[in-house]
């Protein structure tokens, strides 16, 4: 794609058109597309498999990505909903909830992504509930140092057991990962999201031995790979290059089952541009393009005949099929609702020591 050339005053419109949230938006033309993307290596890998060949097969068709974390991009629905700046987005959950509540979304239909009737069930049903679709999906697995944790664990009980005290790592719960690790401390103690309670005491048990509460997954990176973590919840697809590159680290689905990470894809409700979006969507939902999506950003496939590379699944770089079966889902209605108390409660009873 060559670079797009800026007169002086679109220059000073585009500088005008970065948000506090972060996003960076270029203003599009008739045959442009505004789409959100994640940043750092999945940009890197998404333009691979989606923008670049996307461009390739449509010409015609120019494809500008702003980058931006679920709520800046629930943010920015809401502030454009008048005036559509950003056409694709793609988020997490909890922001995709609030923001399918607004009525912010515009519906998707198989007449205009046809790739939508190639989903595997779980996904299909999900599509047909709710206006977007999963694009991918991923585990909140546990982490382990396959030279000190023999043999590898089965259940999340060993992130509370002591004998691994200072090498133990917990997400914050400013993070997502934080969240689903609180609910699955609540979770194997007798609760639940509607029953937080056994997950803060049983946290708040194990606290002296935490080495460590990690926001950053480069951050959780360096200490698998310095030795200094064990153990970790994790999803695997940021676990995989870790492991490739020769740490001895692997994941595990202990018996009480993982949360699925997944993230979802869909059209900005008043978009100008909806035939090209509904394109864009079903590109990405074409099976080739999911199997490359795979190989470059290590995430499972939501179609049923995407080719992905066998080794990826015996070398463990993603999770295996029929371990979709295997994952757990919150009542994310409950988590939006409740987790303001909950990060409060945690600077209260957890981070401050």
């Amino acid at each position: 794609m060559k670079p797009k050339i800026f007169s002086t005053a679109a220059t000073m419109l585009i500088a005008a058109m970065i948000t506090a949230g972060g996003l960076f938006v270029v203003p599009a033309s008739a045959e442009d597309l505004v789409v959100i993307s994640y940043g750092g290596t999945f940009e890197q890998g998404w333009r691979k498999a989606v923008i670049n060949r996307f461009e390739e097969k449509y010409p015609k068709d120019k494809i500008h990505i702003a980058t931006g974390l679920t709520m800046e991009v629930a943010a920015k629905m809401r502030a454009q909903k008048d005036n559509v700046e950003i056409d694709v987005v793609m988020m997490d959950l909890p922001g995709t909830i609030q923001c399918e509540a607004e009525g912010l979304f515009e519906p998707l239909t198989e007449e205009k992504v046809p790739n939508l009737r190639n989903l595997l069930p779980l996904f299909k049903k999900r599509a047909k509930e709710h206006p977007y679709v999963h694009f991918f999906w991923d585990g909140e697995t546990l982490a382990y140092n396959t030279e000190k944790i023999k043999p590898p664990p089965t259940s999340w009980k060993v992130l509370f057991d002591p004998k691994y005290s200072g090498h133990i790592a917990f997400p914050d719960i400013s993070t997502s990962h934080g969240v689903w690790m609180l609910n699955m401390a609540a979770r194997i103690h007798g609760g639940n999201e509607r029953n937080i309670d056994p997950g803060f005491e049983a946290i708040k048990k194990i606290r002296p031995h935490i080495g460590v509460f990690w926001t950053q997954h480069g951050q959780l990176q360096q200490l698998f790979a310095q030795g200094e973590v064990w153990l970790s919840l994790w999803c695997t697809n940021r676990l995989a290059p870790v492991k490739k590159e020769g740490v001895p680290v692997d994941w595990t689905i202990p018996e009480e089952g993982v949360y699925m990470v997944s993230s979802i894809i869909g059209i900005a409700k008043g978009t100008k541009h909806s035939d090209l979006a509904s394109r864009y969507i079903n590109f990405v939902l074409d099976a080739q393009t999911q199997a490359l999506m795979t190989k470059y950003t290590y995430l499972a496939p939501v179609v049923k005949d995407a080719k992905v590379d066998p080794s990826m699944i015996k070398e463990r770089m993603i999770p295996r099929p029929e371990e979709l079966g295997k994952l757990l889902d919150l009542d994310w209605d409950t988590v939006n609702k409740e987790r303001p108390k909950w990060t409060e409660r945690w600077r209260r009873e957890i981070a401050i020591q």
